[in-house]
């Protein structure tokens, strides 16, 4: 009998990485929850990707440059990375806590939801929960911009604490 099973396994395991790439995709594409974490994932890697360019703005400001684009602080990067501005053992530190946070923090919303939908009772803990922490991830890319040289995005920042009662300091 192993000796009909063991063809079947090996060939189950040839191409792994594709089939694990298509399984990913397909999932993404008709589950919703799966479009919302990955929506909400890519929200948490701009909010990295606007520190390092504020990281990198200040860098050049440290360094003497006045008024520094946009542009400068993006082909600036590497130089700050190598200056110690941009640190990948902070940003490690501070991103996997983070999206464990957050993974629990919505695991634990999933599970009151689950309470309430089972005692007939309107479920809202999910929707709160991934609502305000995309809002915080939203303000703190917009925080970023802002002190990356981008002045129209502190505009924005002010409108959506307005809108939404939340007070300075998003999620940085």
């Amino acid at each position: 009998m192993l000796e009909y099973i063991m063809p079947v396994l090996d060939r189950l395991v040839d191409g792994w990485a594709e089939k694990l790439g298509v399984s990913l995709v397909v999932t993404i594409a008709y589950e919703d929850h799966a479009q919302i974490f990955a929506v909400f994932f890519v929200l948490v890697c701009a909010d990295l990707v606007t520190k390092w360019l504020s990281l990198s703005r200040q860098h050049l400001v440290d360094t003497g440059a006045d008024e520094p684009s946009l542009w400068h602080a993006i082909w600036n990067m590497k130089a700050a990375r190598r200056a110690g501005y941009i640190k990948s053992d902070i940003m490690r530190k501070r991103f996997v806590p983070k999206i464990l946070t957050y993974f629990g923090v919505v695991s634990a919303a999933a599970v009151l939801d689950f309470i309430l939908l089972k005692a007939h009772a309107p479920a809202f803990a999910t929707t709160l929960v991934i609502g305000y922490l995309s809002l915080t991830e939203f303000i703190s890319i917009l925080e970023n911009m802002q002190t990356a040289g981008i002045k129209e995005a502190g505009e924005l920042v002010d409108m959506a604490r307005r809108r939404e009662g939340i007070g300075k300091g998003g999620d940085k």
